[in-house]
């Protein structure tokens, strides 16, 4: 396993770098859970009414899509997943995998609320997002210019 990145855009440049193998990967491994640490950069904050800003860009709107996914009252479905990813995403990781993975590891602390958003760009936004056991995660993604996402990671956040 690669070491732990510690900024977005540390995150950013290693992604690039490392391609689509390693972006589907990063969903494997942060869906487990695997104790990497979070962006360091500084989120937009709430404001004392606890609501969050969230921009109204590629990457928030897909960031939005999978917080609906992951608080449902039901599993997620293959055919919630199909179409939103790219062909280099899923020959990494299937949509039945994802699903599962969703299902098992991450859904069983629903529900979650974003606490903080970080957007650096359009395409590129990590948001903050806390369980119901209090526990925070980082949910980062990145969307190409037809709207699927290319990376997506679930991972502990730093405190």
């Amino acid at each position: 396993m690669r070491a732990p990145l510690t900024s977005l855009s540390q995150y950013q440049t290693s992604r690039r770098r490392a391609g689509g193998a390693a972006a589907a990967l990063a969903i494997t491994a942060g869906l487990l859970l695997s104790g990497c640490t979070s962006p360091s950069a500084a989120p937009e904050t709430s404001d004392p009414g606890g609501v969050v800003v969230i921009p109204e860009t590629a990457a928030a709107g897909q960031i939005e899509w999978a917080l609906g996914l992951l608080n449902a009252d039901t599993d997620v479905t293959v055919d919630q997943l199909e179409g939103r990813f790219t062909k280099e995403f899923l020959a990494q990781v299937s949509v039945e995998d994802l699903a599962a993975q969703l299902n098992e590891g991450v859904r069983p602390l629903k529900p979650f609320k974003t606490t903080a958003y970080t957007d650096v760009s359009d395409v590129l936004g990590a948001a903050r997002i806390t369980a119901a056991n209090s526990e925070s995660f980082s949910l980062e993604v990145r969307v190409e210019p037809d709207g699927t996402i290319s990376e997506m990671l679930i991972r502990p956040a730093a405190n």
